[in-house]
């Protein structure tokens, strides 16, 4: 069942009324005598007053014109007929057959959306998913619930933030990953083919390895930028408000008006053992090679401490991540995290050599070879890997990490947590490991910085609000003192 949200029903009912007569106008908002104040309230109707200068009736106007035109090809043509924006007429050009559709009566912009249904479908490129509506069935249901789905999107538009660095920031990095909706279901058991198993818990929160080590980055005291693509419904609006809470700039977040946000079913077991069904949607949501040449995406590179990049996002988007921190006059820290294990793994090896730290689960380091099972070892896997040109191998594996490198072979046991696994926690590592190493100087206290990572994976782990679980520096310092006690005779 849908949430009840007061201004989005409010923002629907003057919708409703303002579709009589001729629609929604700057004219009429002038003289109606409808309450406007919630659509005058609309955060994207303030800003654009505050940007452009624009006089209220006019940044009403263009917002809700601007959000009638991401929506899919039904409820476009339902709201804009119904308000008589005049979205088509600009996305196609005047055309006799449309023009009905913005006619001074409302009854007489019904029948033309009805009897040209598919050809006006034709016109944008798409065909009709449903039959042709009658004007009694407009009148009744059909323009209340895609009202319902335009003050929807008009209320939960969220402003870029530019986040201000805390008082106490120790650097900034820049997150290459992904942003999207997690479908977290914990159960006992997992069902064989044909077989039903009654699940323990079921929620949806906000995920994405990239929004983790982001939100981790950020509560750690970093400057955490972000770069990704999210989807225009409002499950990427609230991740878009999830990321303004916690302080994460969304200024190098794109955003895919119409489109639908990426999601990944989770699958946790009571003992933390995790499985992940993905569903990118990348045809439609993905970055592209203008928006890694934005002035703003460049200039965040330029100043990064770190990048840290996840295998989530297209391969087109990891090999730019790895080249442009490897291109920067002064080189970032690279961590590269192994997951979620990709197919043709060849096409990095020749951007390997810019990476300082490969993190991941033996399983994810091995797929990165030609022949995953081909090493014997842990230590011939890692040997494997340093020859690509990689800086320090880590598996981060039971709460442990077991690291590699020219300079430090060891295996580092965490502390006591009553789970096998649990999802997020190399997020945490991956985060707290690179915020050691700027705080401290990378060369001067590697192991140190491991301790405090392994401190911060075994710091409120979670099973299902993976999110919010991250930890802050207080909590991850509660974390290394308690270890440390239990450790001394």
């Amino acid at each position: 069942m849908a949430r009840y949200d007061a201004t989005v029903e409010g923002v629907r009912s003057v919708f409703l009324k303002l579709r009589t007569r001729s629609g929604l106008t700057v004219e009429r908002l002038d003289a109606t005598e409808v309450d406007v104040r919630l659509l005058a309230e609309l955060p994207a109707v303030r800003r654009r007053v505050r940007e452009t200068g624009a006089s209220e009736g006019e940044a009403i106007v263009h917002v809700v014109t601007t959000a009638v035109a991401a929506l899919g090809p039904a409820d476009l043509l339902i709201a804009d007929a119904a308000l008589a924006l005049g979205v088509l007429r600009a996305r196609v050009g005047a055309r006799p057959e449309i023009e009905g559709l913005y006619a001074d009566d409302l009854g007489e912009r019904r029948r033309a959306l009805a009897e040209e249904w598919d050809a006006l479908h034709a016109l944008l490129g798409a065909s009709s998913e449903y039959p042709p509506p009658t004007v009694r069935s407009l009148r009744g249901s059909i323009e209340t619930r895609t009202l319902g789905v335009l003050a929807e999107r008009c209320v939960r538009d969220v402003e870029p933030v530019v986040a201000e660095p805390a008082g106490d920031t120790v650097g900034s990095v820049v997150v290459v990953g992904s942003a999207v909706t997690d479908h977290v279901v914990v159960s006992d058991e997992l069902p064989d083919v044909g077989e039903a198993v009654q699940a323990h818990s079921f929620d949806v929160h906000p995920g994405g390895k990239g929004l983790l080590l982001a939100v981790a980055g950020r509560r750690l005291g970093l400057d955490a930028r972000l770069v990704t693509a999210v989807g225009g419904d409002s499950q990427a609006q609230d991740l878009l408000q999830f990321m303004h809470k916690e302080g994460l700039s969304t200024a190098l977040v794109k955003e895919t008006p119409g489109a639908a946000n990426p999601r990944a079913l989770v699958l946790v077991s009571q003992t933390g053992e995790t499985r992940y069904l993905g569903w990118m949607n990348t045809e439609a949501v993905s970055l592209s090679r203008e928006d890694f040449r934005a002035p703003r995406v460049r200039e965040a590179m330029a100043e990064a401490d770190a990048v840290l990049i996840t295998l989530e996002p297209p391969m087109d988007t990891i090999k730019w991540a790895l080249s442009a921190a490897a291109a920067q006059p002064r080189k970032p820290l690279v961590l590269l995290q192994a997951s979620p294990p990709r197919s043709a793994p060849q096409q990095l090896y020749r951007l390997l050599r810019g990476v300082d730290y490969l993190v991941g689960r033996e399983g994810e380091l091995r797929r990165l070879l030609s022949d995953p099972d081909s090493p014997q070892s842990l230590d011939d896997l890692a040997r494997s890997l340093l020859a690509l040109g990689v800086g320090a191998v880590c598996v981060v594996e039971n709460f442990g990490c077991s690291i590699r490198s020219s300079v430090i072979s060891r295996d580092i046991e965490g502390p006591p947590v009553p789970l096998d696994d649990a999802p997020g926690v190399r997020e945490a590592f991956s985060a707290a490991l690179i915020q050691k190493l700027i705080q401290e100087g990378a060369g001067r206290s590697r192991e140190e910085a491991l301790h405090w990572a392994i401190a911060a994976m075994a710091t409120n782990p979670t099973l299902d609000e993976i999110a919010d679980s991250m930890p802050g520096r207080e909590e991850v310092e509660r974390t290394l003192e308690t270890d440390q006690t239990l450790e001394t005779p």
